[in-house]
C-alpha cells in the first residue's frame, strides 16, 4: 500500500516538473510587436543567432507577420544568403505592402545580386510613398548606371539638378556625370562631342583648371590652335595666375613661332605668378626666339621695309594684320593710325581690326565705342550687327549682376529686336524675362514668356516661370490652377516636378491666408495640396491647424493620423494626436500617449507644450473630481519638463486653493500674468487668498428685529472666535439676547414671552476627512430664550463638477411660555368691571425638538445655489421647513458676495430658533432675505443681511365675571418680523 502511494506521489511530481519546465520556455511575449522589439535589440547588439532563434519562435506563433518576416530577411542578408533574404522580404511585403524597411532591404538585395531592374522597381515603390526623398533619386540614378543605361541616368540627373539647383550633392553628381561622359567621348575619339560636353562643364564649374587644359588639348588635336589660344585666354580670365594655363598658352605660341608674343605674354603673367617654372620657360623661349630670328621673320622684314619708306599697301596690310593677330598691341595701334591716314577714318575693314584689337586688350569701352561707330555707319552688316548684339548682351549681363535690371533691359531689347540669330535671341528673351520679373513688370514678363514659348515650343521651364509670375502678381490661385492643369496632362516623372512647384507656391499662399485670417481659404488650399502630395509635411500641418480653427474636428483627427502615418517620429503630429484626445476630454489617455514620446524627446518644445496642456486639463479634471493630491502629482510631473511654465504654476495654485491650502495657493498663483482687464480682479483674488491664509478669525454679529405692526425691538449679539487649520477648525461662540417685555400684570395681550436677558455658549468643530468628506459638530447651552441645549451633527460629501450633498441631525431643548391668570377675590359681582381674572406670571414648559435634514448645493462659475429641507419632530408631531438660496461672488476674492434666500414650512427655519426669535409650529411660516458681504481688506470683511419673516402668532387670555365660569380665549394673527444682521469679521 505504501509503495503504491509513493509511486503515485512520484508520478505527480514528475508531471508537475514537466509542466513547470515547459511553461518556463515561454518567453512571455504576447504580441508580434514584442517579438520584433526584442529581436531588433539582439540584432543591434550583434546577437544574430539569439535573435534568429527568438524570431523562429515568433513566426511559429504568428506566421506571415510583416515585421517578423522583414527581420528574418534582415538576418539572412547579414548572413549573405540573398535568396533566403529575398524570400522573407517578399513575404513581408505581401503581408504589408507599405513595409518601407522591407523594400529598402530588397533594393540592397537586388543591387548586390545584380537584378537592377527589380531594384529600380522597388525604388519606384518607395518613391510612391515619399517622392521627394533625394537619396532615393540618387540611388535610382546609381542603379541606371550599373544597368549601363547612362542615357536615362543622365536625363534623370539633369532634371533633378534643375529642380534642386542649390543641392550641392546633386550638383557634384551632375558635374561628375558630365565629366565621365566627356572622358568616355574623349577615349572613344569623339572629340567634337567631348568639346561640347566640356564647354557645358566649364559653364557649370568655371574655376576648374583641368577642364580648360583638356579643352585646349582637344582643340589642338583637332588642329584648331586659335581656338586653343582662345580657351587659354578664357581660362586665365577665370583663373588669373594659373601656372599650367600660362605654360600651355606660351607653348602654343611657341609652336606657332610667335615668340615675341609669347615672351610679351609671359612677362605680363610673371607680374602675377613669378614661379621658377615660368621663369625657366621664359628663358627657354628667349633661346628659341633667338634661334628663330636667324630665319628672318617676314614681320620684321616688312617692318624694316616700311620704316625705310616703302609704305605700300602690301607692307601696311601685312604689318597691321600680323600685329593684330599676334597681339602686338602697340604695333597694331601704330599701324591702325597709319592705315587711317591712307584709307580714311571710316574704312570698315580698318575699324573692324581696331575693334578686334581693343577686344584683345580687354578695353571694353573702346571696343564698344568703335563697334558702335561701325554700326551707325553700316547698320545692315550682319557681322557688325552680330558683334553689336554680343556687346549688348555682355553689358546686360554685367548690369544684371549688379542688380541694375532697368539699365540692362535696353541692351537686351536691342538684341532681340535685331533678330540676328535664334540662339542669341533666345538668350536675350530669357534675360528680358528676368529683367521684367525683377523690375516687377509682370505683364511685360508674361508677354515675353508668351514670345519664348511661341518660338521655342519645347521650352521646359514655361509652366514653372508662368506660375512664378502669376504668383508675384498676387494671382496665386491662377498659378496653382496652372500647375493643376499641368499635373493632369504630365507623365509620371514630370508630375513629380510640377507637384514640387505647386507645393512651393501653395505653402506661402496658405501661410498668407492664415495670417490674414482667411482660415477657410487656407483650409481649402491645404487639403488640395495634401491630396496632390499626401506626404507634404507643411501641407499636413496647415490642414491640421486650419481644420482645428474651423472646428472641423473630424478632419483635424484625419490629417493628424495621416501625418503620424508619414512622420511617426515627428513631434508636431504627436502633439496634435494629444490634442485629439484632449478634445474628447481623455486627458489621462493623452498623458499616457505623450509620456514615452517625452522620454524620447525630453527637450522638444512641442511635446513639452502638449504634455503641459494635457497635464493642466487633467489636473483641473481631478480637482473637480475632488482628487487634489492626484492633480498635484500630475502637475509636478509636468513641471519637471516645463519648470518655467507659469500657467502650470497657476493651475497648481488653483488646486491648492481647492484643497484649502491657501499659503501654497497664493505662492503659485502669483506667477500668473493677468491682462490689463484682469489685473484688478486678479489682485482681488490674491487678497482673498491672503485672507484665507490667516489662521485666526473673530466674528461680531448684531441682529436687530422689529415687528411690522408695533415698534417693538428684539436684538441678539454674537461674538465668536475661530482657529482655522487645513483639516480642523475650532469655534467658540457667545450669543446674547435681551427681550422687551413685562414680568407683571401690565403686559399687553400681544406679548409672547416675558422680558429679560438670555445667554448661550456654543462650541463647534469642523473636520475634513478628505477632499470629499467633512463633518461639523456643535453643542450649546443657554440660560433663557435660546434653546437650553443645542446639539448638531452634519456630514457633507463633495462630488464631481462642484456638486455637494449634506445631511444633518440636531437636538434642541426649547422653552415655551404661556400666561398664567388667577381670580381676583376683590372682584365683586355687579361691579363696574367685566373681568375678574388677573395676569399673575408665566408658565414655562420644556419640550424636546429633534431635527433631521438634507442639503444639495451646486457651484456654477461664480454662483452657488443650494436647497435645504429640515424635518422637525415636536410634541409627537411632524413639521417641515424648506429653504432655497443663491450666492453670487462678483469680486473673485472668495468672500465678497450677494446672498438671496427664501423658506417656507410648517415650522420656522432653524435659525429662528437658534437666535431666540419668535415663531410658531403647525402653521405656515415664510421668509425671504437679501444681503451680502464685502472684503474690505485681507483682514476685515463686513456683511449686512435683511430678512422678512411672516409667522403665525397666538396669545392666550382668560376673562370672566365668575370664578366658576372662566372664559379662555386665544387671539391669533399673522405677523411680520423684519431682521437686520450686521457682521464684522476680523482675521489675523
Amino acid at each position: 500500500m505504501n509503495r503504491e502511494f509513493l509511486h503515485k506521489i512520484t508520478l505527480l511530481g514528475c508531471l508537475f516538473l514537466l509542466i513547470t519546465s515547459s511553461s518556463g520556455t515561454d518567453n512571455g511575449f504576447q504580441t508580434p510587436e514584442q517579438y520584433a522589439q526584442i529581436v531588433q535589440e539582439h540584432f543591434a547588439n550583434e546577437e544574430w543567432e539569439a535573435g534568429k532563434e527568438l524570431l523562429e519562435e515568433g513566426l511559429q506563433k504568428y506566421p506571415n507577420v510583416s515585421d517578423l518576416e522583414w527581420l528574418m530577411g534582415k538576418y539572412w542578408f547579414h548572413e549573405k544568403n540573398y535568396d533566403q533574404s529575398r524570400y522573407h522580404l517578399v513575404k513581408a511585403i505581401d503581408d504589408n505592402y507599405n513595409n518601407v524597411n522591407a523594400k529598402h532591404l530588397l533594393v540592397d538585395v537586388e543591387d548586390i545580386t545584380e537584378n537592377y531592374s527589380s531594384a529600380i522597381c522597388y525604388v519606384n515603390e518607395l518613391l510612391e510613398v515619399n517622392p521627394y526623398w533625394r537619396g532615393l533619386w540618387r540611388r535610382k540614378i546609381e542603379l541606371y548606371r550599373k544597368q549601363n543605361n547612362d542615357v536615362e541616368a543622365d536625363r534623370l540627373l539633369k532634371r533633378i539638378n534643375q529642380i534642386y539647383p542649390n543641392d550641392t550633392i546633386l550638383r557634384k553628381d551632375y558635374i561628375y556625370s558630365m565629366e565621365v561622359g566627356y572622358q568616355q567621348m574623349k577615349k572613344g575619339g569623339n572629340r567634337k562631342e567631348a568639346i561640347e560636353r566640356l564647354t557645358e562643364l566649364i559653364k557649370v564649374s568655371p574655376q576648374n583648371e583641368e577642364y580648360y587644359l583638356d579643352i585646349i588639348n582637344l582643340h589642338l588635336q583637332e588642329g584648331n590652335r586659335e581656338a586653343a589660344l582662345g580657351w587659354s585666354s578664357n581660362g586665365l580670365a577665370a583663373i588669373p595666375g594659373s601656372g599650367a594655363l600660362i605654360v600651355k598658352r606660351a607653348s602654343i605660341l611657341s609652336e606657332l613661332a610667335r615668340y615675341p608674343e609669347a615672351l610679351a605674354f609671359i612677362r605680363e603673367q610673371m607680374k602675377r605668378n613669378n614661379s621658377p617654372a615660368i621663369r625657366r620657360m621664359y628663358n627657354d623661349l628667349l633661346m628659341e626666339a633667338a634661334r628663330a630670328e636667324k630665319q628672318r621673320d617676314p614681320y620684321v622684314l616688312y617692318g624694316m621695309a616700311y620704316e625705310g619708306g616703302n609704305k605700300n599697301k602690301e607692307a601696311l596690310d601685312y604689318l597691321l594684320n600680323t600685329s593684330v593677330t599676334r597681339g602686338y598691341t602697340d604695333d597694331a595701334l601704330f599701324y591702325i593710325r597709319e592705315a587711317k591716314k591712307q584709307y580714311g577714318n571710316n574704312d570698315k575693314g580698318i575699324l573692324y581690326k581696331e575693334y578686334m584689337l581693343y577686344r584683345q586688350m580687354n578695353e571694353d569701352d573702346l571696343a564698344y565705342s568703335t563697334l558702335k561707330k561701325m554700326y551707325e555707319m553700316y547698320p545692315d552688316d550682319y557681322d557688325i550687327t552680330l558683334a553689336m548684339s554680343a556687346q549688348h548682351m555682355k553689358k546686360a549681363e554685367k548690369l544684371m549682376e549688379l542688380g541694375l535690371y532697368a539699365e540692362a533691359l535696353p541692351h537686351v531689347l536691342f538684341v532681340f529686336q535685331k533678330h540676328v540669330d535664334n540662339d542669341v535671341n533666345g538668350a536675350a528673351w530669357e534675360k528680358a524675362l528676368s529683367c521684367y520679373i525683377n523690375m516687377k513688370r509682370y505683364n511685360e514678363a508674361l508677354a515675353t514668356l508668351d514670345t519664348i514659348t511661341l518660338h521655342f515650343p519645347d521650352y521646359e521651364n514655361g509652366t514653372l516661370k508662368r506660375a512664378f509670375i502669376l504668383d508675384k502678381m498676387d494671382k496665386t490661385e491662377e498659378a496653382l490652377q496652372l500647375y493643376l492643369s499641368a499635373i493632369e496632362q504630365s507623365d509620371e516623372d514630370m508630375r513629380i516636378f510640377y507637384v514640387i512647384g505647386y507645393e512651393e507656391l501653395a505653402v506661402p499662399y496658405i501661410k498668407k491666408c492664415m495670417e490674414a485670417g482667411a482660415t477657410k481659404k487656407a483650409y481649402e488650399e491645404a487639403i488640395k495640396l495634401v491630396s496632390l502630395n499626401p506626404s507634404s509635411d507643411l501641407g499636413l500641418r496647415y490642414a491640421i491647424n486650419s481644420s482645428g480653427l474651423l472646428g472641423k474636428y473630424d478632419e483635424f483627427e484625419k490629417y493628424t493620423a495621416q501625418g503620424i502615418n508619414y512622420y511617426p517620429e515627428e513631434p508636431f503630429y504627436q502633439a496634435k494626436r494629444a490634442t485629439v484626445l484632449e478634445r474628447d476630454k481623455r486627458y489621462e489617455a493623452s498623458l499616457e500617449f505623450l509620456k514615452p514620446i517625452l522620454n524620447k524627446y525630453p527637450s522638444n518644445k512641442e511635446i513639452i507644450g502638449a504634455f503641459s496642456q494635457s497635464s493642466e486639463y487633467r489636473a483641473l479634471q481631478l480637482t473637480k473630481a475632488k482628487e487634489p493630491e492626484k492633480a498635484l502629482a500630475v502637475l509636478d510631473t509636468a513641471l519637471l519638463y516645463d519648470s518655467q511654465n507659469k500657467s502650470l504654476k497657476y493651475t497648481k495654485g488653483v488646486v491648492y486653493e481647492a484643497n484649502r491650502q491657501a499659503d501654497s495657493a497664493y505662492y503659485y498663483q502669483k506667477y500668473y500674468e493677468p491682462s490689463i482687464m484682469e489685473y484688478r480682479s486678479f489682485q482681488r483674488h490674491l487678497s482673498g487668498l491672503r485672507s484665507m491664509m490667516l489662521k485666526n478669525e473673530i466674528a461680531l454679529t448684531y441682529l436687530r428685529a422689529r415687528y411690522g405692526e408695533e415698534d417693538i425691538i428684539t436684538s441678539v449679539a454674537t461674538a465668536e472666535y475661530t482657529r482655522k487649520g487645513q483639516k480642523n477648525s475650532y469655534t467658540g461662540r457667545l450669543n446674547y439676547a435681551g427681550r422687551s417685555g413685562s414680568a407683571s400684570d401690565s403686559m399687553e395681550a400681544e406679548e409672547q414671552t416675558p422680558g429679560g436677558v438670555g445667554i448661550q455658549v456654543q462650541g463647534e468643530w469642523t473636520h475634513h476627512f478628505s477632499p470629499k468628506w467633512s463633518t461639523t459638530v456643535n453643542a450649546a447651552f443657554a440660560t433663557k430664550y435660546f434653546p437650553d441645549i443645542t446639539a448638531d451633527v452634519a456630514v457633507r460629501h463633495y462630488l464631481k463638477n462642484d456638486w455637494e450633498i449634506g445631511a444633518h441631525v440636531g437636538y434642541r431643548r426649547v422653552a415655551a411660555y404661556t400666561k398664567r391668570y388667577e381670580w381676583n377675590d376683590e372682584f365683586f359681582a355687579g361691579g363696574t368691571g367685566d373681568n375678574g381674572y388677573l395676569f399673575t406670571g408665566w408658565n414655562e414648559s420644556k419640550t424636546n425638538l429633534l431635527t433631521v435634514g438634507g442639503e444639495l448645493a451646486k457651484t456654477i462659475e461664480v454662483v452657488r445655489l443650494n436647497t435645504k429641507i429640515d424635518m422637525h419632530f415636536f410634541n409627537s408631531n411632524f413639521y417641515y421647513n424648506a429653504q432655497i438660496g443663491a450666492k453670487y461672488f462678483p469680486a473673485n476674492d472668495g468672500k465678497t458676495n450677494i446672498n438671496a434666500m427664501a423658506s417656507i414650512g410648517s415650522a420656522p427655519e432653524t435659525a429662528v430658533l437658534d437666535y431666540a426669535l419668535p415663531g410658531s409650529f403647525s402653521h405656515t411660516n415664510t421668509m425671504v432675505g437679501l444681503g451680502g458681504q464685502y472684503m474690505v481688506s485681507p483682514n476685515i470683511t463686513i456683511g449686512l443681511m435683511g430678512t422678512w419673516n411672516t409667522y403665525y402668532n397666538q396669545t392666550n387670555t382668560v376673562r370672566g365675571s365668575s370664578p366658576l365660569n372662566p372664559i379662555e380665549s386665544i387671539s391669533t394673527r399673522y405677523k411680520n418680523l423684519y431682521n437686520i444682521y450686521a457682521q464684522v469679521y476680523i482675521s489675523f
